[in-house]
């Protein structure tokens, strides 16, 4: 009787755990899918350790893009080596990568991305050279300060400006102002080229001029013109109206050297004999 009694007792206990799932199927199906989680938990964490190590995903490839007349694949080599940081996917920052860009002084702007699994992407843009600035450094249209290592730099037909430093915007400002008096006034016949503007702290302006017959510019006797800081503008145009008449008062074995118009009632010009 008591072995009857336990089997009926371990039925009893069997049909209560079947109670919970109501059928074996459902048992099955339970335990498949916690199985199932098992194994994609361990999957992901596999993964995520396999990204983290050091040893894998390394970063092989590199792709520069963008407007880069100066930047190499070198310079960012460099950079990238210089940051010290792991050569892996992962490990990579690209933000650290984009500072450290910046850094050359050549450089406007830059962007770096990842691309996977093992390509770094980096678009740079890099100042466009428009002027010579104090002769060391360079000034872009919008009147940006930037220098280049001179070994990567050709020889580049310029205007110069001069100035005290910071003051690069508003000396470009009346070079520019003056330059489009030049091309107003000119003609076929005759124009004035700027090769250079200098400002000085009490922002007096002087400008460095070659005479132009027929678009063929004369390099090799430039003209100092003495403008001062007040009514530069007028003060030049002046000067082009009447240049052609001072040109026919000088004799013709002289030719000029410095202008000075600020004078309110004229002009004073200085001459030098033409070598033979």
């Amino acid at each position: 009787m008591k072995q009857v009694r336990q089997a009926a007792h371990r039925r009893d206990e069997t049909r209560r755990k079947l109670l919970i799932f109501r059928s074996k199927e459902q048992l099955i199906g339970f335990l498949f899918f916690i199985t199932i989680i098992l194994i994609s938990a361990w999957i992901v964490q596999s993964v995520k350790n396999w990204m983290d190590d050091p040893e894998q995903m390394v970063l092989s490839q590199l792709t520069l893009s963008g407007e880069h007349i100066f930047t190499t694949e070198d310079d960012l080599r460099e950079a990238i080596l210089g940051l010290g940081l792991p050569n892996t996917y992962v490990g990579q920052d690209v933000v650290d990568i984009q500072q450290e860009i910046m850094r050359f002084p050549w450089v406007k702007q830059a962007s770096v991305r990842k691309q996977w699994p093992d390509r770094l992407i980096v678009y740079v843009e890099d100042y466009k050279p428009a002027y010579y600035w104090n002769d060391l450094f360079f000034l872009d249209e919008e009147g940006n300060v930037f220098s280049v290592p001179s070994d990567r730099i050709t020889d580049l037909k310029l205007s110069r400006l001069y100035g005290p430093e910071g003051k690069a915007k508003s000396v470009l400002e009346n070079y520019s102002k003056l330059e489009n008096l030049s091309k107003k006034l000119a003609n076929n016949q005759f124009a004035l080229q700027i090769n250079a503007t200098i400002s000085d702290e009490r922002n007096s302006v002087q400008l460095m001029v070659t005479r132009c017959i027929a678009g063929v510019c004369d390099e090799n006797q430039e003209i100092k013109l003495v403008l001062g800081n007040k009514h530069i503008e007028e003060r030049y145009e002046q000067f082009i109206k009447l240049f052609p008449e001072i040109q026919l008062r000088t004799p013709v074995d002289e030719r000029i050297t410095v202008a000075d118009l600020r004078y309110e009632n004229g002009i004073s010009v200085q001459t030098e004999k033409i070598a033979q």
